[in-house]
């Protein structure tokens, strides 16, 4: 305990009980993944007046990767896998090609999951990851849900209440049910919606008929 013990090359890393964690090509030839093991004594008074004083001490694992100092525009990425076991989160590493990287700036965080039908993206500002574009913030989750169906489903986080455009660079025959925060502007080659998302966050759905 209190060893920091460091993994140049890491390409996953799991915790016994609660899960791990997989590197998907941010880190070029793995990553530099420090550890650390020691015991940590304290008690729930240290954090909140009034609580109890009495003193735990727990064991705990801290994991980390170096940024550099004053680090410009440096990126990672990894993925998190929460009750997996070992042996998930190591085959999840040995597969690089179950998840593809669509959109890994400050402006778009996306990806896809082929196997799974699934595209989800994140957009901080207007922009283009992959198949979907949009002209605000956004999260955005398609999925396929069938051979010629879908459903897309869409929030704004920000909570401003502004209307914002989505495409999906995908034929679309149509539309057959969304939710009254969403307006049809186009189907066919590429589909075109509008979204009113309101001022909670709420998530708004369409089911997408494919051509």
């Amino acid at each position: 305990p209190g060893a920091v013990r460091t993994f140049p090359a890491a390409r996953w890393a799991h915790l016994a009980g609660h899960g791990g964690y997989v590197f998907p090509g941010g880190f070029p030839g793995g990553a530099a993944l420090h550890t650390l093991r020691e015991d940590r004594t304290g008690s729930w008074r240290d954090i909140n007046t009034g609580s109890d004083a009495t003193e735990l001490t727990r064991r705990y694992l801290t994991l980390w990767h170096d940024h550099g100092t004053d680090p410009d525009d440096a990126r990672y990425l990894y993925l998190l896998m929460p009750g997996a076991t070992v042996h998930a989160v190591a085959a999840r590493a040995a597969d690089p090609r179950w998840l593809t990287v669509l959109a890994h700036t400050a402006g778009q965080q996306a990806v896809a999951v082929d196997a799974l039908g699934l595209t989800a993206a994140h957009f901080f500002r207007p922009g283009t990851a992959g198949p979907l574009t949009a002209d605000g913030p956004v999260s955005l989750l398609v999925r396929r849900t069938g051979p010629r169906t879908a459903t897309l489903h869409a929030a704004a986080p920000e909570r401003t209440g502004d209307p914002l455009e989505i495409v999906w660079d995908r034929p679309v025959a149509a539309v057959p049910r969304h939710d009254p925060g969403i307006v049809v502007l186009a189907t066919g080659r590429t589909l075109r919606l509008r979204l009113t998302p309101g001022t909670v966050c709420a998530t708004h759905t369409a089911t997408l008929t494919l051509r």
